[in-house]
């Protein structure tokens, strides 16, 4: 299992990074999935912690026509990220972002799986710079 960020994703994220004065900014992977890969095609921000309610969770995926991938994170807390480690995001992607002070960007890549547990589990990332 692998994921591949399109050139627009990856400049998106870079934005967010270099524009945003919150170091936690969060949103939702949008795109497809062909196989074993992930194909991110775009980023949209959100509300930090991704979302207000399960709810909200299912119409935004409905109005995406399914098309709701996973989420991003720069430099999440463990409390952010234990509340997407739930079924619903059982098999979704999970974008770990970390940010330096000089606004150097590092993206780790995570499918949300479980087993007795939930956890994240590294992928491979490819991105278009």
């Amino acid at each position: 299992m692998d994921a591949y960020l399109f050139q627009e994703a990856y400049q998106s994220l870079k934005v967010i990074n270099l524009i945003s004065s919150s170091s936690n900014s969060d949103g939702l992977l949008v795109g497809h999935r062909r196989g074993h890969r992930f194909f991110v095609e775009k980023i949209l921000p959100s509300l930090p912690g991704f979302f207000p309610s399960l709810k909200k969770y299912h119409e935004l995926d409905q109005f995406l026509n399914g098309k709701l991938l996973g989420f991003y994170s720069f430099n999440p807390e463990e409390e952010k990220i234990k509340k997407i480690l739930a079924p619903f995001a059982c098999g979704k992607l999970f974008l770990k972002i970390s940010s330096n002070q000089q606004k150097k960007m590092t993206v780790k890549s995570y499918v949300i799986d479980y087993e007795n547990e939930f956890f994240l589990l590294p992928l491979v990332l490819t991105s278009h710079e």
